[in-house]
């Protein structure tokens, strides 16, 4: 009788599993993304995949809810570990950019590229996973709105979702430059170029106490 599959082996199954599928969305895109495809980049037979996944639909779902867990752990530990509104403000645009440089495929899949999101997912047996994701993200943006408005009293909820959209959009293009080696032939270090345009960004960010900011 075959002795069943330790834990820590199943989880090892699950990371080759996943980094494979990433590997082909980020390279070829979601409609490439295939259990045979991930099977013969990973020396497996697609129906023993099913054996640690239900689908592709829940091995894309899992990867999106991973990058966005680290996203999030990253922000708060950012803003935690900062002194005073202005500071945080820094930190959780700094963290978000340089999340985004170092995390390029898992980036790629939750921001850039045209895959799935919750909406998609409605109706279907994955709705309840997507929510866990849909979650998260939602978390993102109440910690960056907080910081938003904590720097200054009495904004509306229009005024604070048009400025999080407005330093959100910069970020995601800085990161996508980036990211595409395209803004290398205009500055020679892409990021600290980006580091120093966040100062800049600062001012949109927090109007009001960038001019007392010591």
């Amino acid at each position: 009788m075959k002795k069943p599959r330790a834990q820590e082996e199943i989880d090892q199954v699950k990371r080759h599993i996943l980094d494979e599928a990433l590997e082909i969305i980020t390279q070829k895109g979601f409609p490439s993304l295939t259990m045979r495809a991930i099977a013969s980049g990973i020396g497996m037979t697609a129906p023993n995949i099913y054996n640690y996944f239900a689908g592709k639909d829940e091995i894309y779902i899992t990867l999106v809810i991973q990058g966005f867990e680290k996203l999030y752990k990253e922000l708060v530990d950012a803003t935690e570990s900062a002194e005073g509104i202005v500071e945080k403000g820094r930190a959780l645009i700094r963290t978000y950019l340089e999340f985004g440089m170092e995390n390029a495929s898992h980036y790629d899949i939750m921001f850039t590229q045209p895959t799935p999101k919750y909406n998609d997912y409605v109706g279907t047996p994955f709705q309840d996973l997507s929510a866990i994701e849909l979650k998260i993200s939602m978390d993102i943006v109440a910690l960056i709105e907080k910081a938003i408005r904590n720097a200054e009293d009495n904004l509306d909820q229009e005024t604070v979702s048009n400025r999080l959209l407005a330093f959100w959009s910069t970020l995601h293009g800085m990161v996508s430059l980036h990211n595409s080696k395209v803004a290398a032939y205009v500055v020679p270090d892409v990021k600290a170029s980006c580091i120093k345009i966040t100062e800049e960004m600062m001012a949109l960010f927090f109007p009001g106490l960038m001019s007392t900011d010591a």
